[in-house]
């Protein structure tokens, strides 16, 4: 992983895996005040695939608090030294666009 390529794909790939592991939530469902960011507090059809994205993003942030994501931080912190761009933010774009591919392919057509 040394590219801008390589980089993205692996936050993608990361992304994909943490948005299989998420159900979406059902409709009616209270959504936790920690988790809530924007202000939704109730499921509803209109705001069904953000909750389900805000869940998504907040195992992915858990996530890094466990083994093996100590290394993959490693890597990208080493790979940052040398590069002039910013490397975190090409591998979080990767896990968000991942997240987002996940529900196209898998959940949009059975959300609800």
């Amino acid at each position: 992983m040394t590219s801008k390529k390589e980089i993205h794909e692996s936050g993608y790939l990361r992304g994909w895996n943490v948005a299989s592991w998420q159900d979406v939530p059902a409709i009616g469902t209270e959504i936790p005040r920690h988790i809530d960011w924007v202000g939704y507090r109730i499921v509803d059809t209109e705001n069904q695939r953000d909750v389900w994205e805000m869940y998504c993003f907040e195992a992915e942030s858990h996530g890094r608090e466990f083994s093996p994501f100590e290394h993959t931080a490693h890597d990208l912190n080493e790979i940052a030294e040398s590069k002039s761009y910013d490397v975190w933010e090409i591998y979080d774009a990767g896990i968000a666009a991942g997240i987002r591919a996940y529900w196209r392919k898998n959940l949009s057509r059975r959300a609800a």
